[in-house]
């Protein structure tokens, strides 16, 4: 009795059969060569799985390859807005929107008796006064400056509204400087009908009053 036959003579490995074993042993090896080389992060997801199955006849295992995307990604960055700041606006010689400036400007002007220009003031009322009635009305009252020097406020009442203001409150105000002894004068506190003047007004409690 002949001895039973062997594995390969039961199923004898031909040429082509080993030429497709190993075609597709280097294909998995270049595979998992190239997944492994790339570079990955734990953020990095699966976006494929291929399933490698060695031909007929051949004795490697089918294997499941997950394929990572490896593109490198580019965030754009941010642009932060440019923060820019300004100055106060101060015009010299008495046109000063800074009260300081206008409270510096007016005991420079009484040191030297100068007058007739329109500045801007901040103070407070140090103490109201009867309205004067003789010809145009006029609405008048002390106004103490920061640095203490003290000037009569004489504002039309006429042209511009009556300022409702109480001792002790804090008002601020453009009008056109005259001096006297006594401190000096304010007047112009309101729009000129005609245009031909600079206008001035007063503000308290944060309405104008021109």
């Amino acid at each position: 009795m002949p001895p039973p036959p062997t594995a390969e003579e039961e199923m004898p490995i031909t040429p082509m059969v080993r030429h497709r074993s190993c075609a597709t042993i280097c294909l998995l090896c270049l595979i998992l060569l190239a997944v492994g080389c790339a570079p990955r992060s734990s953020s990095d997801a699966p976006i494929a799985t291929a399933l490698v199955t060695p031909a007929p006849g051949a004795t490697a295992t089918a294997r499941r390859i997950t394929l990572f995307d490896t593109t490198p990604t580019t965030v754009a960055p941010t642009t932060q807005p440019v923060a820019t700041a300004t100055g106060p606006n101060v015009v010299g010689q008495g046109e000063g929107n800074d009260a300081a400036v206008g409270d510096a400007e007016i005991r420079a002007a009484f040191a030297t008796e100068r007058s007739g220009f329109m500045v801007v003031v901040e103070g407070v009322v140090a103490r109201r006064l009867a309205d004067d009635n003789d010809g145009s009305r006029h609405q008048r009252f002390i106004l103490a400056l920061p640095s203490g020097h003290t000037v009569l406020v004489s504002h039309n009442i006429d042209l511009a509204p009556y300022v409702p203001l109480s001792e002790g409150d804090v008002v601020r105000l453009r009008g056109q400087y005259e001096w006297n002894e006594q401190g000096g004068v304010l007047h112009w506190t309101h729009h000129d009908p005609q245009g031909y003047h600079e206008e001035g007004w007063i503000e308290w409690e944060g309405a104008r009053f021109e």
